[in-house]
C-alpha cells in the first residue's frame, strides 16, 4: 500500500499545532460587518420599547431637608416610632390592621434616606412619595416627630437643669473674681504683682468663655431641635426622581446589544464548517452590498 498522502491543510495543522485554536480576527470582523444592521437596529428598538414601558411605572418624587444637628440624629430620623408617628399623624394608618401598618412603615423606611456631610454637623433627610405634596408633607412630619423626640424627658431634663444651675454659679463666681482682679490692677498697691494679676484675669476670661459655651450647649439640649435648626426646609419637588427612564433605556440597549452580539457570534460558529469560505469572497459580497466599488 502506498503511504497516505498528506494534504497542505493537514500539513499546516501538523506543523502549526494550535493555529486552528487561535481567534481569526478577520472572520470576527467580517461577521460583525455582515450583521451590522441587526447589531444597531435591535438595541435601538429594544431601548425605545423599554423607554416607553418605563412610563408605565409609578413615579416617585423626592423632598429634601437639611438640618444642623449632631450626626447621631440621622438614626433617629428612620426610627420605628418616628416613622409610625408620622404615618399616623398624616392619616396613613387609619383603619389599617397591624400587618398593613407594618407594611406601610417598611415602605416609608424604604423611601427614606439620611446622610451626614463629613466634617460638618449637617444631616440630610430625603423622603420619596408618589406625589410632590405627599413627599413634602411626609418630610415635614418626620421632622416634627424628630423635634418632639429630641426634647429631653423628665430625668434627663432634671440632670440638665442641675448642670445649668452649676454652670450659672461658676459664671457668677468667675465674673466677681474678674471684677475684683480688674479693680486691683487699676489701683495697684506697693506689693501688688501686676504681672501675675494680669495672667489671672486672662485665665478667668478664658474659663468664662469655656463655661459660657458649655452653658449654651446645655440650654440647646434642654430646648431640643426645632425649625430654627433647619438649613434647608423640606423642598417641594417639581420633577420625579424615579424611575430614571433614560438610564433604564440606555442600560437596556447595551444589554440587548450584548445579547445580539453573542447570538451573532454563536450562530456564526454553528454555521462554520471544515471548508471555510474564502475571506476574499465575503469581502467582495460586502462591497457589492454596500456599493463600495
Amino acid at each position: 500500500m502506498s503511504p497516505e498522502r498528506v494534504t497542505p491543510p493537514q500539513a499546516a495543522q501538523i506543523e502549526g499545532g494550535s493555529d486552528d485554536d487561535s481567534i481569526d480576527m478577520l472572520d470576527v470582523l467580517l461577521t460583525l460587518a455582515e450583521n451590522l444592521k441587526w447589531l444597531i437596529l435591535w438595541p435601538l428598538v429594544g431601548g425605545a420599547i423599554v423607554y416607553g414601558l418605563a412610563h408605565l411605572l409609578p413615579e416617585q418624587y423626592e423632598s429634601t431637608a437639611i438640618i444642623k444637628a449632631d450626626g447621631s440624629i440621622a438614626a433617629n430620623m428612620t426610627a420605628a416610632h418616628v416613622l409610625d408617628g408620622a404615618l399616623k399623624n398624616l392619616g396613613y394608618l387609619d383603619q389599617l390592621s397591624e400587618e398593613d401598618a407594618e407594611d406601610a412603615r417598611q415602605d416609608l423606611l424604604h423611601d427614606t434616606s439620611t446622610s451626614v456631610v463629613r466634617g460638618t454637623q449637617l444631616v440630610t433627610l430625603k423622603v420619596s412619595r408618589h406625589s410632590p405634596e405627599a413627599a413634602h408633607r411626609m418630610t415635614q412630619e418626620i421632622l416634627n416627630m424628630l423635634y418632639a423626640d429630641s426634647k429631653p424627658r423628665d430625668v434627663e431634663l432634671q440632670r440638665l437643669s442641675a448642670e445649668k444651675t452649676m454652670l450659672e454659679q461658676q459664671i457668677t463666681e468667675l465674673t466677681a473674681a474678674s471684677k475684683t482682679a480688674q479693680q486691683l490692677l487699676e489701683t495697684p498697691t506697693a506689693g501688688t504683682n501686676t504681672g501675675a494679676l494680669a495672667e489671672s484675669i486672662a485665665s478667668i476670661s478664658s474659663n468664662l468663655v469655656r463655661i459660657q459655651t458649655a452653658m449654651h450647649a446645655v440650654e440647646k439640649k434642654m430646648l431640643g431641635l426645632s425649625n430654627e435648626d433647619l438649613v434647608q426646609p423640606p423642598t417641594l419637588p417639581k420633577r420625579p426622581s424615579a424611575p430614571k427612564k433614560a438610564l433604564i433605556a440606555a442600560v437596556s440597549s447595551v444589554a440587548i446589544g450584548l445579547l445580539v452580539l453573542v447570538f451573532v457570534l454563536m450562530r456564526q460558529s454553528w454555521r462554520a464548517s471544515r471548508s471555510i469560505e474564502l475571506h476574499a469572497d465575503r469581502l467582495a459580497a460586502l462591497k457589492r452590498r454596500y456599493r463600495l466599488g
